[in-house]
Parts: structure tokens; sequence; C-alpha cells
């Protein structure tokens, strides 16, 4: 009797699409047996699987976008209402569309990531919309490759090929600097946020050139670097407040830690902005009902939300259409934390 031929399970679905000459999206609609494929691509995609000795995984195996009715959401922090509103504007998307989502809140912890992963996985969604919790997830560079519609929302993904919706964060915080130093302020401190992060690392980027564009100097003692929580911006603006030459304004990455550096000033009977002038990065409804009104840099957020859920439907009717990022516009939000308006500006 002949051997059977042992199926070689190193050998990844990128691997037969490069053989065969397509995409690994191709590939998997293939596996799936989909409609609207030439008999040329499926033979040599079948060529491919036979001499490559591939054996499918799970997700090739049992990905079937065209009958799912599921769709996966995973954020890192179901308690911010940054996420919220985005969850909020993608479900109603997919509900008009008749289909249910599955909503997964990872707290920013890599291994939470990787077990909401595979139960999406498991669950066997049509497409996935996920705030990463690193700038690479090996992850879900792989679940892109074996043909899962994927798109990344709020920070850029840099080791998979997946559609991104994105804010200007770089703009964004460029502009509320230059708002601050226009108002007079040329000592000016930053709570950022996590550096692992592209979003983090944008606004911090924007904040260094305003300064640096009006020769400005940024002691090392005021910029500190937060993990997006109220916490870290409460600890962090004590930590400005303490500084031998405090700066005068600050500007700050997310609205949880504006909320923890607010509650900080208040504390230490602080007025705002006579004594510290902020700008904050996100506007949520309750910005306008703070005392004083918070001044922000506006994220479009439903917009990110909606864009997101309609890329992703795109991408489940096209998988072969090439990765696509889109980069939505922020706008700078004056209120009376910044003292704007005692100044009549």
């Amino acid at each position: 009797m002949t051997p059977r031929k042992q199926r070689n399970s190193s050998t990844t679905i990128l691997d037969v699409a490069n053989f065969a000459g397509v995409s690994p999206a191709t590939v998997s609609r293939v596996l799936n047996n989909y409609p609207h494929i030439s008999d040329e691509v499926r033979r040599a995609v079948q060529d491919a699987i036979t001499h490559l000795s591939y054996e499918p995984n799970r997700v090739a195996q049992r990905l079937r976008a065209t009958r799912s009715k599921l769709i996966g959401i995973i954020v890192t922090d179901i308690t911010n209402p940054f996420f919220n509103m985005i969850m909020s504007s993608i479900e109603s998307v997919f509900f008009d569309k008749g289909l249910s989502v599955l909503m997964s809140n990872t707290t920013a912890n890599p291994q939470k990531e990787l077990d909401y992963l595979t139960m999406m996985e498991n669950e066997e969604v049509a497409g996935l919309v996920i705030a990463p919790t690193s700038e690479n997830v090996d992850r879900i560079a792989e679940m892109a490759a074996s043909g899962l519609p994927i798109v990344v929302i709020d920070r850029r993904l840099s080791n998979a090929q997946v559609d991104m919706v994105l804010a200007d964060n770089l703009s964004g915080a460029q502009a509320a600097v230059e708002h601050l130093i226009n108002l007079g302020h040329r000592r000016i401190g930053h709570i950022g946020g996590r550096m692992r992060l592209t979003s983090g690392r944008e606004r911090y980027l924007g904040y260094k050139q305003a300064m640096e564009k009006h020769n400005l100097p940024v002691p090392e003692g005021w910029v500190r670097f937060g993990d997006h929580r109220d916490e870290s911006g409460y600890i962090h603006a004590l930590e400005l407040l303490d500084e031998n030459d405090p700066p005068t304004a600050w500007f700050i990455a997310n609205n949880m830690m504006t909320l923890g550096a607010l509650n900080a000033l208040h504390d230490r009977g602080k007025r705002i902005p006579e004594d510290v002038a902020i700008v904050g990065f996100d506007d949520m409804p309750w910005a306008v009902s703070l005392n004083p009104p918070l001044t922000v840099v506006s994220q479009p957020t439903l917009e990110i939300g909606n864009r997101a859920a309609n890329m992703l439907l795109e991408r489940i009717e096209q998988p072969d259409l090439p990765p696509r990022t889109e980069i939505l516009e922020t706008k700078l939000v004056v209120r009376a934390s910044c003292g704007a308006k005692a100044a009549g500006i």
C-alpha cells in the first residue's frame, strides 16, 4: 500500500497564495467553495495546496463570510465613552444589515486579546473590527492572511495587511498646542498615552513639533506618559504640579486621563484656567458640563465607527481589494478650560 502523504502543518495560507500567484483572500474563497472563481484560479490554488502539502487552518476551514451573520468587535477599554460611541455606531450599521455583533473588551491586556481572537475564530465571525493592544499583533496578521476580513480602528497595525480607520492625531495635537501658545503660554506640559500605540506617539509628536516650531523648551519633567485611564491622569497631574517650574498649560492625550488631571487640580485647589490651562483629546457629551467646560480636540467618533463598519462590509464582499487606510480630520473645540473665553478669543 502506498503510504498516505503527510500534510505540512508549517505551511501557511500565505505560502499557498504566493505559490499560486493570488491573494490569501482568494485562497480562502477557494477553500470555502465560493462561487464566481474562475476554473484557472481554482486549479492554481488547488495545485499549490497539493504541491505544498498544505493543511487548511481553522480560520480557512471555518470562515464562511457569505453565510455567517456574526461580526466581532474588540476594543481596549469598554468603560471609555470614546469606544462606547464607536461601538454604538458600528452596531447600528450591522443591525441595519441583519447582522449581529459580538463585543469584547481586552482592558489593553495582550493575553486577553489573544483569548478573544481565539473566541472570535471559534464563533466563526464573518469579520472583525478591532482596536489592537499594540502596533504589532502577530495573531491579527495571521488571521488576516488566512482570509478573515479585518478593520483596525484608532491606532495603526504595522505588521498586517488590513484596512484601517484612524483620526488625524498629529494635526489634532499640533492644533491643541498651537492654540495654547497663541493664548500666551510658553510653559506647556503633556500627559501622553502609551508609546507602544501609534496614536500615543502621534499625539506626542504633534505636541513636540508645535513646541519646536515656536522654539519653546520641553524639559523632561514636563512630559509624562500614562495608560489612558483616569488614575494615571491624576498621578501625572500631581507630578506636573510638583515640578520646580511647573507648566502653566497642559495638553492631555485622551479623555479619561483628562478627567483624572482635572480631579487632581481640583484637589490641589488650583483654578482652571487661571492657574493651569487645559486642552484635552476627545470630545465627550459631558465635556461641556465640566467646571469649567473643557476645550478639546474632537475626533469624528461616530464617523469612525460608521466608516469602519461599512469598510468591513466592503471587505467581506470584495476580499481582493487592496488594503485601505482612511485618516479622518479632527477639530479643535474651544471652551473655557484653556482660557480663551476669558481672553475674549
